[in-house]
C-alpha cells in the first residue's frame, strides 16, 4: 500500500454485498474493509486513518447518526458517503467518483431512457446498468451494458437496455478517468420502508474479515 491507496470502509448489512464491494474495490488498487457489526465497530477497527466511510442503506438512521458523530471525533479528516444501493458495482462506482470526480456533460432522460452525452474530445465511455435481485439470504447484483467503447467528440445519445428493470436500477457511467451515478428507478416501498425504520433483526457477522493492507 502507498501513501496514495485510499482506506474505505463499508458499513452494512449483507455480508454477499460487503464481500463482493471490497475485493472488488481492493482489485482497483483501494485499501477497503468492511463490517456489519455495527455495535463493535469502533472496537474492530481502527478508524484514525481512514478515509472514507460507505453507509449502506439498511444501517438504521440512529445508528448510523450515532457511528458517524463518533468517527469524526475519532478523525476529522474523515469523509462519509450514503450507498445508494445494495449493489456491489454501484457502491464501487460511487467510490470512484467521490475520489476522481463526477464525469461533465451528460443528462438523463428519464422518459426516454436514455443518456446524451456532450464530448469535448474522444473519449473512453462506459455505461452499465445495475440493479439487484435477491437470492437469499443476500441481494445479487445483475449488469447490463449499455455502451463500452470508444465515442468521438460531439453529441451522443446511448439508450438504457430493456432488461434493466424500471424501479430500483441505477447506471454507472465512466467517461475517461470519471465515474458518475445516476438512479434510474424508484426503490420499491417496502425496502424504503424498513430502511427508515430500521425495523430488520440485527446481521450475521461477517465470516470473511479483511486485515487492512
Amino acid at each position: 500500500m502507498t501513501e496514495e491507496t485510499h482506506r474505505i470502509l463499508i458499513v452494512g448489512r449483507s455480508q454477499g454485498v460487503l464481500v463482493d464491494s471490497v475485493r472488488m474495490l481492493r482489485d482497483r488498487g483501494y485499501a477497503a474493509n468492511a463490517s456489519n457489526q455495527f455495535d463493535t465497530l469502533l472496537d474492530d477497527y481502527d478508524l484514525r486513518e481512514v478515509d472514507l466511510v460507505i453507509f449502506g442503506g439498511m444501517v438504521p438512521p440512529t445508528t448510523k447518526d450515532h457511528l458517524a458523530t463518533r468517527i469524526r471525533q475519532i478523525n476529522s479528516q474523515a469523509h462519509f458517503l450514503q450507498g445508494l444501493a445494495g449493489i456491489a458495482p454501484l457502491l464501487v462506482a460511487q467510490v470512484e467518483e467521490h475520489f476522481s470526480g463526477a464525469v461533465s456533460g451528460v443528462t438523463y432522460d428519464p422518459n426516454a431512457r436514455s443518456f446524451r452525452l456532450a464530448l469535448a474530445d474522444a473519449a473512453s465511455v462506459t455505461l452499465h446498468g445495475l440493479w439487484a435481485t435477491f437470492v437469499p439470504p443476500d441481494p445479487v447484483a445483475q449488469t447490463a451494458v449499455a455502451y463500452d467503447g470508444e465515442l468521438a467528440a460531439g453529441t451522443h445519445e446511448i439508450a438504457v437496455p430493456e432488461d434493466v428493470p424500471r424501479q430500483g436500477s441505477f447506471a454507472a457511467m465512466r467517461i475517461g478517468g470519471r465515474t458518475s451515478t445516476f438512479q434510474l428507478g424508484e426503490m420499491p416501498q417496502s425496502v424504503t420502508r424498513a430502511a427508515a425504520t430500521g425495523s430488520l433483526p440485527p446481521p450475521e457477522p461477517l465470516t470473511t474479515r479483511f486485515p487492512w493492507e
